[in-house]
């Protein structure tokens, strides 16, 4: 199943496949996490781990496209899994 606030992101830099990892979700105080986790793949663990709070969906979603587009841009792509259809469009305001 398709989890569109989770996303794992991959990139090859100099024969190294690196990760960047994407996830959005609810504490138990009602505040958005956005949690952005990147590192080697051979690593045991991340290289670094950060954590930012919304008090919204709408402000912890747009932080979290920002970033998915930015990784894009930089060269980083997601394995499509199956049953997968998500297209991913930058959008333009």
């Amino acid at each position: 199943m398709h989890n569109p606030n989770r996303v794992t992101l991959y990139r090859e830099v100099n024969h190294r496949i690196r990760y960047y990892k994407l996830s959005l979700m609810l504490n138990l105080f009602g505040e958005y996490i956005f949690l952005k986790e990147y590192g080697s793949i051979k690593a045991k663990r991340a290289t670094r781990t950060i954590v930012e709070y919304f008090k919204n969906y709408q402000e912890a979603q747009i932080a979290f496209e920002q970033t998915l587009f930015a990784k894009l841009k930089r060269g980083y792509s997601k394995i499509k899994e199956k049953n997968d259809d998500t297209v991913y469009r930058f959008r333009t305001h």
